[in-house]
């Protein structure tokens, strides 16, 4: 009688293991990098304020005290008469690029993604917002508002 032993079971090697790993990855970045770039073809970015056209408005749209949302050039912006000045603020947070949301009665713009707060001037209140908002430029020629670079 002839004793066998039986046959080691295959296990995989754990270079292949390994190998896997890495293409893997590597197949992860290359389709990251690629979807970027056609993103970045097909989608071109045009939400920049530095390319927008002005917009105006007659003053007698927005009352002192008042506020009247427009768009420029792709951002949504928020003109803010007191009776001291006109100011325009993009209404992209900073931290993340959500919009924020002007709060009439407490004289302040919040944005509901991460409790980021502004006050009526575009500084930082609270929250994680790194730098104020973006001012856009306001002139005001007779009874004619302008936002934006003329």
């Amino acid at each position: 009688m002839t004793i066998t032993n039986p046959s080691p079971k295959a296990r995989p090697s754990a270079f292949a293991a390994r190998r896997q790993f890495i293409q893997l990855g590597l197949a992860t970045l290359g389709a990251a990098w690629l979807g970027t770039w056609l993103q970045s073809r097909l989608f071109p970015a045009t939400n920049s304020t530095q390319e927008a056209q002005p917009v105006s408005f007659p003053l007698s749209e927005l009352p002192v005290g008042g506020t009247k949302a427009l768009t420029y050039g792709a951002v949504p912006v928020l003109v803010v008469r007191t009776r001291e000045s006109l100011r325009a603020f993009s209404l992209v947070c900073t931290h993340l690029g959500c919009t924020v949301e002007w709060q009439a009665n407490k004289k302040e713009f919040y944005c509901a993604c991460h409790d980021g707060r502004y006050d009526e001037f575009g500084d930082v209140l609270a929250g994680p917002p790194p730098i104020p908002l973006e001012q856009i430029p306001v002139s005001m020629e007779g009874d004619t508002v302008t936002v934006g670079e003329v």
